[in-house]
């Protein structure tokens, strides 16, 4: 970096450098190459939890709570993967609609992202502000689907106690208990 400082505003396939770090497991990298002079737009800032630079951001541009990055991902996808909860809150605050449908094909949904990433805090959120437990993504995968086959007891147990429907089925006809492996978490699935 210190050869070439244009590093540090590459974008593989649309992605800044800070989310790639991110997306590759290294939050505490991003944060570096933040250090270091990395440019930070709404989608790094949920990535990385910086709550304080996502508020100026969104303060800056109130669009940005609703916009989509390169990847097709908003910043509440973002939030809600990377288990984020404070930025959750401040997007859902700033108008982020807990039903955004992400624009690259795979219908995940706030909701996918936090079930699928285990995130009970933020799964309670998106449910409070009226997600929609029972959509589908990509193949007909359901946030109850995504939590059985991570065999997250607590997110079963959330999804359930909030409606979800056990009886679901996938594209290809699997149920939540069809993709679970855990004695828990079958013994909550009927």
């Amino acid at each position: 970096m210190a050869s070439d400082p244009g590093v540090l505003r590459a974008e593989p396939d649309g992605v800044s450098i800070v989310r790639l770090a991110c997306y590759r497991g290294r939050a505490e990298l991003g944060a570096r190459l933040v250090e270091l002079g990395a440019e930070v737009d709404p989608f790094d800032a949920a990535a990385l939890g910086d709550v304080d630079r996502l508020r100026d951001l969104l303060d800056d541009d109130p669009d940005a709570a609703t916009a989509e990055a390169a990847d097709g991902f908003s910043a509440l996808h973002l939030a809600a993967w990377f288990g984020r909860p404070r930025c959750a809150e401040l997007l859902l605050a700033r108008g982020a609609d807990p039903e955004q449908v992400a624009g690259n094909g795979t219908d995940l949904r706030p909701l996918h992202s936090a079930a699928a990433a285990g995130q009970t805090v933020i799964a309670h959120l998106l449910l409070d502000r009226g997600a929609d437990i029972e959509a589908p993504q990509q193949a007909g995968v359901r946030a109850l689907h995504s939590a059985a086959h991570r065999d997250d007891a607590a997110m079963v147990a959330l999804l359930l106690d909030r409606g979800a429907d056990p009886a679901a089925a996938t594209d290809d006809g699997r149920t939540a208990r069809d993709l679970a492996s855990d004695p828990a978490v079958l013994a909550l699935l009927p």
